[in-house]
């Protein structure tokens, strides 16, 4: 199978991502940039909440209720507007009353301002084009899988969901009955609603929706995020979308570590969040009409970065820190200087209260046990704090052309401490946790601050991109300025006054036309884009190369054992159960054979019956236990994939250690392909 031939797929991804949320925000009365940046963040929203309500309700979760329901939704959404506009127009009130901040073009000096959607269009597809570049070469093929132990859970989890038409978070679990339990679905729902839109195979909407994410989601994540930071300049745009994709931590390193596919997904709308969070408190650069649209926005894009992945939102909550203390700040010097009532002192001091209280419950409570936390320090914090200006975490190599704009930015936050202090201090959380997490001893101090995050070390690297990208595009603002002033200062007096110029400068100069500085201004851009492409980059390339690759030796499944799973459908009715040791990748035969297995996931818990079959399924022969639990769960099949286990473990799937051997009573080999074979159970009649 061709890339090209993943269209269809492709375009159902994008249907299933963005339409819902295109058309409830449209609906809503939001427009250009803000409309296209939120829809995804939005459908994530819709998709993971309605698999929660319909799963409870007992309907069936498909893309016929996920269309049905965004359209109501759409439709709801027009009539309120509707109501409040003529409500809002009836007091008197302007007709722009309730939108979000920078809801119009962007706002390029004319007569250029007929560009703006190139430049949008320009900020999104070089990323786009990158990212998609550097994930095709590193999955290899489309339905590729990554070699890693935390796939077999993902895989087949979207087609556990497909199969039950069931995405609540709420009892998604370990993917068995016993172990039904809260894991966060949106990402999951989504591909399962890609899965059964398309009827593609599970690792081809795994792998087209993650090139979706990192591609298109996660620069229009950034572009959002900038500008609210300094406002829909033509400059910031198109750095924020070229700088989104030089980034090693993100949004490359979840999917060649892990494989973290719900990481990868609630980082890539986590700007967006942020973005909302900055404006909801009044410090974007252009300012909504009211707290409330950007308020209802981040209302709709919260549930779904939370059911993404939890740790995203107290990621949220760190880095809201600054802006909310700055915010304060505002308040209390607004309030000396006889600009803000004391009433208003008084709410936001409350609000920080309210919110540091909260965050701090939030950031106690919402965190896996110590047992799944076991990753320790690896450097010195020397190391980490070099990392963290370079954007080079986990030992790679520097990142130089993020490391000069990230250090001009920080001068740029310097000359304007007033304005921007905010964002360096975002940024600083963000290296503090990477430097604790990466650095610092073993104890109480190091799992307060990243026991949310596994004290994983991965997992807080991919999260610096997020809070590096508005330092950076600082910096490359004020260098984009500084060429541009210098180009036009020879404009100027190469023609009216070249006395003022060098001599070897003159002959150029006199030259130069008029639009160089906006030449030069765009070639900087992509010069520096091309160059943010090297070193680091091409480490974590490397490591996608290596990850997805199937051989015949590769992790979790061999080429061997691959073409084993693709040829179960030939064999297995689809009523019978396959038991398998999910370490050896065995278990997979859900997500790519379309067949269930009594152990889907390396963890969770399993009746007694279903323990005892993966114990003893071997001794059918001789063990009268065996036999009336093989009837009833029709698990008359079993796979042979070695002793070689992704993820070593305690002996808890013993009953298929002796098959290898051909010495076991009451079984027949079905099929072998190289040194991997599938059995059925012949004494159960």
């Amino acid at each position: 199978m061709t890339w090209w031939q993943t269209g269809p797929t492709l375009a159902g991804t994008i249907l299933i991502f963005f339409v819902p949320g295109l058309a409830i925000l449209a609906a809503a009365g939001v427009r250009r940039l803000n409309l296209v940046c939120l829809a995804a963040p939005v459908s994530f929203t819709v998709a993971s909440v309605l698999g929660i309500v319909l799963g409870i309700a007992k309907l069936p979760f498909n893309p016929a209720t996920y269309l049905l329901t965004s359209a109501a939704a759409a439709v709801l959404a027009f009539v309120l507007r509707r109501t409040l506009v003529r409500r809002y127009t009836h007091a008197g009130a302007v007709g722009r009353a309730g939108v979000l901040g920078a809801n119009d073009a962007i706002p390029l000096a004319s007569p250029l301002s007929k560009w703006w959607p190139l430049v949008l269009g320009a900020a999104v597809t070089v990323p786009a084009l990158i990212v998609t570049a550097r994930y095709v070469r590193g999955f290899g093929q489309p339905e590729n899988l990554s070699q890693t132990f935390d796939n077999v859970y993902h895989l087949n989890a979207i087609r556990h969901i497909a199969t039950l038409q069931n995405g609540s978070s709420l009892t998604l679990g370990n993917l068995t009955e016993s172990s039904a339990g809260f894991y966060p679905a949106a990402m999951h729902d989504l591909m399962a609603l890609v899965f059964m839109f398309c009827g593609s195979s599970v690792m081809e909407v795994v792998n087209v929706g993650t090139i979706v994410l990192g591609a298109i989601v996660w620069p229009l994540s950034c572009i959002f995020l900038v500008t609210r930071i300094v406002g829909n300049q033509a400059t910031a745009v198109l750095w924020a979308g070229v700088l989104s994709a030089g980034f090693s931590a993100f949004p490359y390193l979840m999917v060649a570590f892990g494989v973290l596919y719900p990481n990868h997904a609630a980082i890539a709308i986590l700007p967006v969040a942020l973005g909302l969070v900055i404006e909801v408190l009044g410090l974007a650069r252009r300012r909504p009409s009211s707290f409330w649209p950007p308020l209802l926005a981040l209302a709709l894009v919260g549930p779904g970065l939370v059911l993404a992945h939890p740790s995203a939102f107290v990621a949220l909550i760190a880095f809201s820190a600054p802006p909310v203390f700055a915010r304060l700040i505002l308040a209390w010097r607004g309030y000396r200087r006889g600009k803000e009532t004391g009433r208003s002192m008084v709410l936001w001091a409350l609000f920080t209260v309210a919110f540091s209280v909260g965050g701090l419950i939030v950031w106690i409570f919402i965190r896996p046990s110590l047992a799944s936390a076991p990753w320790t320090p690896f450097q010195s914090n020397a190391r980490a704090l070099g990392e963290i200006i370079a954007s080079a975490p986990m030992g790679t190599t520097a990142a130089w052309v993020m490391l000069v704009l990230t250090i001009i930015g920080i001068y740029v936050i310097a000359r304007r401490p007033g304005q921007y202090w905010w964002v360096l201090g975002m940024f600083a959380v963000g290296g503090a946790l990477y430097l604790i997490v990466s650095s610092w001893s073993l104890g109480g101090f190091r799992t307060f601050w990243t026991g949310v995050w596994y004290n994983d070390s991965f997992r807080l690297a991919a999260l610096l991109p997020v809070v590096t990208l508005p330092v950076a595009v600082l910096g490359a603002q004020w260098l984009t300025w500084r060429v541009r002033a210098l180009c036009d200062y020879l404009v100027l007096n190469g023609r009216s006054n070249p006395g003022r110029l060098a001599p070897v400068v003159r002959p150029i100069a006199a030259r130069l036309p008029a639009v160089t500085g906006l030449v030069a201004s765009t070639g900087l851009v992509l010069a520096l884009g091309v160059a943010a492409q090297g070193g680091t980059l091409s480490n974590v390339q490397q490591r996608l190369n290596t990850i997805f690759a199937t051989t015949p030796n590769s992790y979790l499944l061999t080429t061997d054992e691959t073409a084993l799973l693709n040829a179960v459908p030939e064999f297995v009715p689809e009523s019978d159960l396959v038991v398998a040791n999910p370490r050896t990748g065995g278990s997979l035969v859900y997500a790519i054979s379309n067949r269930r297995t009594l152990a889907p996931h390396i963890f969770g818990d399993r009746t007694p019956d279903e323990q005892y079959l993966l114990d003893h399924w071997d001794e059918a022969a001789f063990n009268d236990k065996v036999c009336p639990i093989v009837r009833e769960l029709n698990a008359y099949w079993a796979l042979d994939f070695g002793d070689f286990e992704v993820v070593p473990g305690d002996e808890s799937f013993i009953g298929l250690r002796d098959l290898p051997n051909g010495s076991v009573p009451g079984m027949e080999l079905v099929k072998t392909v190289g040194k991997t074979h599938l059995y059925r159970v012949t004494a159960c009649g």
